[in-house]
């Protein structure tokens, strides 16, 4: 089964903190070392994303990010586990956890 872990936060609340680059590679070699790693990405900052609706045939495009008012959406790990535990077990030792949330989510695979 694969997961994306999808890492977010509200950075009015907080933020990464010094030394996190060192949990994020530690998290990352654990991922790889367990067989469970398949693809892991950053995003830009939310006001650098574009916004695309369609409504009754109307294409809008607006300047920055929509989804969760004041939620920054950082990035996501996908991982492939045989369970929506192990994804879960994974999912709490993303370091925005810790000040943020980090939402599951099960891949559709066609």
């Amino acid at each position: 089964m694969k997961f994306a872990l999808v890492y977010a936060y509200d950075p009015v609340q907080a933020g990464p903190g010094h030394g996190e680059i060192d949990e994020w590679v530690a998290l990352d070699a654990a991922l790889k070392a367990a067989g469970n790693f398949v693809h892991e990405s950053g995003f830009h900052p939310a006001g650098q994303a574009q916004t695309v609706t369609v409504r009754d045939g109307q294409v809008q495009v607006r300047a920055g990010a929509v989804i969760g008012a004041g939620i920054t959406v950082a990035g996501y790990i996908e991982v492939e586990v045989a369970d929506e535990g192990t994804a879960l077990s994974w999912a709490e030792r993303v370091p925005t956890a810790r000040y943020g949330q980090v939402e599951v989510r099960r891949i559709v695979e066609y």
